[in-house]
């Protein structure tokens, strides 16, 4: 998770810069079976490789005991053009997309933040309690699903040695940092029970009719995103407080790779609410692949 953090950090960096090329990823609808998937080409100048990933959402799949997300990764060779591997898109997946809640959390988390609370209590949960742990020294993580049965099943499956407890909406004040990993599509929270100073990742959502956070807490927050073109086209979160009329993109701090460069600053103050929006991006992809092969190849 270090080194898929610092590999985070290299592509925001590449991104905003410019220096990569991710067209907006083509999304198939299948709607009689309730279900989407994904095509996601990449490349970063520099780079040895490019990848295109596939991906298969099917959000009634965790009821019927199937992984909600399926995922492959082909990676090319830059300069030839050939195929050289093919990775689990489901496991690079989990991996980038809490690597780079990390890094936001490294970034904008109070440096003191002891108590972090998850909503979800699947791949992305498991991933992100991990990422969380590896950036911030977390002395209690609170797991919120919809079911007591389902986070008590997952506090099961962690360490002994790390506190968990099943938690509520309410608990959620004594949070410094709030992770949401669900495929919800109303808001998980009320803003009230959000405490100042807090961070929180957004990730579960990259349809701009589904959301996992209220308005009134985009509004009341210093937001930052992975991509400003991908949020403006996928991130419910923030396009329905647009849509509402009580918050534009013209508020946004920035993208997350303009604060890993040195370009803006992070957090300003203990008081503020901190919030990373983060649809997913191709760059995340390619940049985990570009970590496997050399890995591999060593």
């Amino acid at each position: 998770m270090a080194d898929a953090i610092d590999a985070m950090k290299n592509a925001f960096i590449q991104l905003s810069k410019g220096e990569a090329i991710i067209p907006q990823r083509t999304t198939l609808n299948i709607p009689d079976k309730n279900a989407s998937a994904l095509v996601m080409p990449a490349y970063a100048f520099g780079s040895p490789y490019y990848s295109v990933k596939t991906v298969s959402i099917h959000p009634t799949n965790p009821q019927k005991g199937f992984p909600l997300i399926h995922a492959i990764v082909h990676v090319f060779d830059a300069s030839k053009g050939n195929l050289v591997a093919t990775l689990d898109g489901e496991s690079i997946t989990a991996i980038r997309t809490a690597a780079a809640s990390g890094l936001a959390t490294d970034l904008l988390a109070k440096k003191d933040a002891k108590i972090c609370a998850i909503f979800g209590t699947g791949v992305q949960a498991k991933s992100h309690v991990e990422a969380m742990l590896a950036v911030r020294d977390i002395e209690k993580f609170m797991i919120i699903s919809r079911t007591e049965k389902s986070a008590k099943r997952f506090i099961n499956s962690q360490a002994s040695n790390i506190t968990f407890e099943v938690g509520t909406i309410e608990s959620i004040s004594e949070a410094d940092i709030i992770c949401t990993t669900t495929s919800s599509q109303i808001p998980l929270f009320k803003h009230e029970f959000v405490k100042n100073g807090c961070h929180i990742n957004v990730v579960g959502s990259h349809q701009p009719e589904f959301r996992e956070v209220p308005s009134e807490t985009v509004v009341n927050s210093k937001v930052v995103v992975d991509s400003i073109d991908a949020c403006k086209k996928e991130a419910g979160d923030l396009l329905i407080p647009v849509k509402e009329g009580i918050w534009d993109f013209d508020q946004l701090y920035g993208e997350l790779g303009q604060i890993a460069s040195g370009e803006t600053l992070g957090r300003e103050s203990d008081d503020e609410i901190t919030l990373f929006k983060s649809v997913g991006i191709a760059i995340q992809d390619l940049v985990m692949a570009n970590l496997i092969m050399e890995k591999s190849l060593d």
